[in-house]
């Protein structure tokens, strides 16, 4: 009996045994390390609405997210990408020095994985041998169109002291833009000028006649046609200017920028949240409200923090407006806070970031600042292909036109500047308004005319509140019928201003050089021009450096000149075998026009500018190194990734593009 209690005993203890054994494997399944989700990620990798708007062509990270942080073993973990059912890439995980619960993948390049081309795409990451997909989730890479930028140094005057920027930082500053944007890598169009000379006078930036004259200058470096078509050759979304310090009053100034309104903005270049600057000013020319207190709110489209007053967007008289969408602000900065539940990614760069501050808000530090949900969902939407070019009309043959421009008091005073007819195959459609320009025939019947829309509260550059104008700047262009006898410019009816039609175009002729010759740097443009009324007039100076090339756009050198002759430095400009001057003589409505002999002018080599390490310049043995550089040439502006080559002086090729891990 004994000996059968003993065996039971013995069976009851090994049931209970197995029994534990099953318990703990069970439990240790269930805690095993799982992956929680696959997240795709160009700047936020929680979009507003969940939306999931991605960029063709955009730098691009796969992140897994694990339920615990585990060890990575490099050699069972990877992630592949398919592009509608073709496999793209295969990405070896990030180096990490310590258990994580995040795994990115990056590609080594843009071209490694198939430069993000269009298409619907498919995610598959195996972490330590653990798999996971994106079943069931259709992540489509869209094209969006692009962003042109004229950027330019400035030679500026400061009550009678002249500066001049000091380095080229500003040349590079359009990084910024272009990762937190809805932009492909290529898409941010930065157009680098010569230094623009303001030193005169007439520039003086501690006046307010000054700073308007500045900004007039500068925008008047876009192009007539620009008015009727802005996505034409030579025409921009944004004209910077980079000033050395801030006015009012120089050397301690507190301006930290300025502009009068849309195309053109003066910043200064050494301020240090300047590159946040120019993204936040792009962002005004699509309709995207400032986030920091006293700026211009737009609720609807990106709300600041409840509490913070400002001016209403769609009512600048209104400056008592406030959001109430329960964003909050980021302790110590007027921005919109972006929480790091955001997941806001620098690709390419820093990676994960926290909590950071919308870039239409002020205060902070450059790497303070990043791209809020709003922004960038709306951004994406503005930049469909095609969205502002499709209310164009184009006519069966091109019909003459005339761009107008000029400013205006609230009383109605008006000052203009030269006005410039010009042919083109984009019809303009009239319209009318309180205020408006028309055409009219010597009986005084209206020809044409164009409704004004005259802004005198415009946006500041931060942390400036809303300025109210004195003079409001106003331009546009309207339809120019043959038997026009006069332009107006109108307010409820009453003429304000009128500019008369001459009978006689402008003559211009004897354009230099004459004949074919090399010019490698400082040149005098020369010419002949007259008119038979009489009227004074003023000249447009435009170059080309290679008229065979459809692609080579006219540049404008200098507009409303006084002199038949203009001093230029070819050796500043890009250089091609087949250049012309053009020049543009006008009494103030019509033009005429007229070119040099085909010239040389010598090329210039490409100016490299290669990103210096975030974290120093040692690393750990298996750390990626991410690379990064920048190539512009004036002949080809920057270099696509297939024409940059990387070397070690070690290990001889490592790759090309502008970005390599």
């Amino acid at each position: 009996m004994t000996q059968v209690l003993s065996v039971k005993k013995k069976l009851t203890i090994l049931f209970v045994l197995l029994c534990l054994l099953v318990l703990s494997s069970s439990r240790q399944a269930w805690a095993d390390p799982q992956i929680t989700g696959i997240q795709i990620n160009q700047a936020l990798g929680v979009q507003k609405d969940n939306h999931l708007n991605f960029v063709a062509g955009k730098s691009t990270a796969v992140r897994a997210f694990l339920n615990e942080s585990v060890t990575v073993n490099d050699t069972q973990t990877l992630a592949v990408i398919k592009r509608t059912n073709e496999q793209i890439a295969v990405l070896a995980p990030k180096a990490y020095d310590s258990p994580t619960a995040v795994v990115d993948f990056l590609c080594p390049s843009l071209s490694a994985c198939g430069n993000w081309a269009a298409g619907n795409y498919w995610f598959e990451v195996s972490v330590n041998g653990l798999k996971s997909n994106t079943d069931g989730i259709q992540y489509a890479f869209q094209e969006r169109s692009e962003v042109r930028v004229l950027a330019m140094p400035v030679k500026a005057n400061y009550n009678g002291t002249v500066t001049q920027v000091s380095d080229n930082k500003w040349k590079t500053m359009w990084q910024f833009t272009q990762r937190v944007y809805p932009l492909a890598d290529d898409k941010l169009k930065w157009k680098i000028r010569e230094e623009f000379d303001a030193s005169s006078p007439k520039y003086n930036l501690e006046t307010e006649d000054g700073t308007r004259s500045l900004w007039e200058a500068l925008t008047s470096l876009m192009p007539a046609q620009c008015s009727t078509n802005p996505k034409a050759d030579g025409c921009y979304d944004l004209i910077v200017g980079f000033i050395s310090d801030r006015p009012n009053v120089y050397p301690n100034g507190k301006l930290q920028g300025f502009t009068y309104g849309r195309p053109t903005n003066i910043v200064v270049a050494k301020d240090e949240d300047a590159e946040a600057t120019v993204a936040h000013e792009i962002a005004h020319v699509y309709g995207i409200g400032d986030t920091y207190a006293g700026g211009a709110l737009r609720c609807n489209i990106n709300p600041s923090p409840d509490g913070f007053v400002g001016s209403d967007w769609n009512n600048r008289d209104n400056s008592n407006f406030s959001c109430s969408a329960g964003k909050t602000a980021i302790e110590g900065i007027s921005a919109t806070l972006i929480p790091a539940a955001h997941y806001p990614y620098e690709v390419g760069g820093r990676g994960p970031l926290g909590n950071m501050a919308c870039y239409m808000g002020s205060g902070g530090l450059q790497n303070q600042y990043w791209s809020s949900q709003e922004t960038y969902d709306h951004l994406f939407n503005q930049l469909a292909p095609g969205l502002s070019t499709t209310s164009l009309r184009i006519l069966a043959a091109p019909e003459r036109h005339l761009y107008f421009a000029g400013f205006m008091r609230e009383n109605g005073e008006i000052l203009t500047e030269p006005w410039e007819s010009f042919m083109d195959s984009v019809a303009i459609n009239d319209s009318t308004g309180s205020i408006m320009v028309r055409a009219i025939d010597s009986s005084g019947t209206t020809l044409a005319s164009k409704a004004l829309q005259v802004q005198f509260y415009i946006l500041s550059t931060p942390p400036e509140p809303i300025k109210k104008l004195d003079w409001a700047p106003f331009e546009g262009a309207i339809r120019f019928p043959s038997n026009t006898a006069k332009f107006q410019i109108v307010k409820d009816g009453a003429v304000l201003k009128e500019v008369s039609v001459s009978s006689n175009a402008p003559t211009v002729s004897n354009v230099t050089p004459i004949a074919a010759e090399t010019i490698p740097g400082p040149y005098t443009v020369t010419w002949d021009a007259g008119d038979m009324d009489g009227d004074p007039l003023s000249y447009t100076i435009e170059y080309n450096p290679d008229i065979t090339n459809s692609d080579s756009e006219w540049l404008v050198l200098i507009n409303d000149l006084n002199d038949r002759q203009w001093n230029e430095d070819f050796g500043l400009l890009p250089g091609g075998s087949h250049a012309r001057i053009r020049v543009k003589a006008g009494d103030g409505v019509l033009t005429t026009t007229a070119e040099s002999a085909e010239f040389s002018v010598p090329l210039k080599s490409p100016e490299v500018f290669i990103e210096p390490f975030l974290y120093g310049n040692i690393f750990k043995a298996g750390t990626p190194l991410f690379l990064e550089a920048e190539v512009f040439d004036l002949q080809d502006e920057w270099l696509p990734d297939n024409r940059l080559q990387w070397t070690s002086n070690l290990t001889g090729s490592l790759g090309q593009g502008s970005t390599l891990v």
